[in-house]
């Protein structure tokens, strides 16, 4: 597939596309995460068991500063996205516009929190109608971790819908939170459902059977922006097979604007949401899409390394001032790290 137009999938299959604006209303950008979003390194638990790592160990623990602590957990170390929730709108706003629109129907859905969306919807009360209240929920499904993009929560009511919805996630009462899920009226979407985790990579990924159980309570399947060509084109499969509609979420994080969006006429995220539930939707696949997903993990790691010091934190410490006063190898990493970025920015790399 050529990287040089747009794409839209409808009915799980792409067509070209150079003007979406010409044919379409509306772009719909769902999966967005502002700093109310929490990442840890968890990830480095694994990187640290393969053989080759075993004479670094000590060095990448020192690495962090963290030196002097007896088997340390990387999952207890955590950042958060450096983008506001008014960034996340400015970013997203000026790309629908770049490819014509007016304005877009915009979800901030950050990992299990709602407070982004609700900051979203305070700032721009004009927006009302766009701008809609939601979050990203972390189940657990036959011991596999899954994620639901959900969007179009009620206001009225919504601190308390967000602590059941948590409450029922963390209990694995995963019959209840469907359930209050489809009472609340919001969107249900089964964001990159084909992640293989970690250690779970050599896994049969059980997302057709948590579609079978489910499926009366999930309206569409997500096409990911940060997820493979190929993994997405098993996604299209799926859908197909269990007859959901597939929509676009950029799940960008930091850096840039999402690059795969939804499309809809409708001029209010309600109607969209309600397209979407009658079986009806297009995502769009922008060219920044097609660069190399192991390039997309690279900057963002190489910004995690560039800024650890200010957005990183330890058992809820925060790193700036763990490590007041002390030099640790990732201080000069990051200074590379930063000129690079830096460089990949000027030159129109940044993906």
């Amino acid at each position: 597939m050529p990287t040089a137009d747009c794409w839209i999938i409808e009915n799980y299959a792409y067509r070209r596309c150079s003007y979406p604006a010409r044919e379409f209303g509306c772009a719909v950008s769902l999966h967005n995460h502002s700093d109310h979003s929490v990442e840890n390194i968890a990830f480095l638990n694994q990187v640290v068991k393969l053989r080759f790592m075993r004479p670094f160990r000590g060095l990448l623990q020192a690495a962090f500063g963290l030196a002097g602590i007896a088997d340390l957990n990387y999952a207890d170390i955590f950042y958060r996205s450096p983008l506001s929730v008014e960034d996340v709108f400015l970013t997203e706003s000026a790309s629908a516009a770049a490819l014509g629109f007016a304005g877009v129907h915009l979800g901030i859905t950050d990992h299990d929190e709602v407070a982004g969306s609700l900051e979203l919807l305070r700032a721009h009360p004009e927006e009302e109608h766009r701008n809609l209240l939601g979050e990203e929920i972390s189940i657990y499904f036959d011991d596999y971790l899954f994620h639901l993009g959900v969007t179009g929560m009620p206001a009225a009511g919504i601190e308390k819908l967000h602590a059941g919805l948590q409450a029922a996630a963390r209990e694995r009462r995963l019959d209840d939170l469907f359930e209050m899920l489809r009472a609340s009226g919001s969107l249900v979407v089964f964001n990159h459902p084909l992640v293989p985790w970690g250690k779970d990579a050599g896994r049969k990924i059980p997302a057709e059977a948590l579609l079978s159980r489910y499926g009366w309570a999930i309206h569409a399947l997500e096409y990911n922006g940060m997820r493979s060509r190929e993994e997405n084109d098993c996604v299209l499969q799926l859908a197909r097979q269990v007859g959901k509609p597939v929509l676009g979420g950029g799940d960008s994080h930091l850096l840039r604007a999402s690059s795969v969006l939804s499309l809809t006429q409708a001029a209010s995220y309600q109607e969209f949401a309600e397209e979407v539930k009658q079986g009806r939707a297009v995502a769009l696949v922008l060219p920044t899409f097609f660069a190399p997903l192991s390039w997309k993990i690279f900057l963002r790691v190489l910004y995690f390394i560039a800024h650890y010091r200010r957005i990183g934190h330890f058992r809820g410490q925060p790193v700036g001032e763990l490590l007041s006063g002390r030099t640790v190898l990732l201080d000069p990493a990051g200074f590379a790290s930063r000129g690079f970025l830096s460089a990949a920015s000027a030159l129109g790399l940044m993906r």
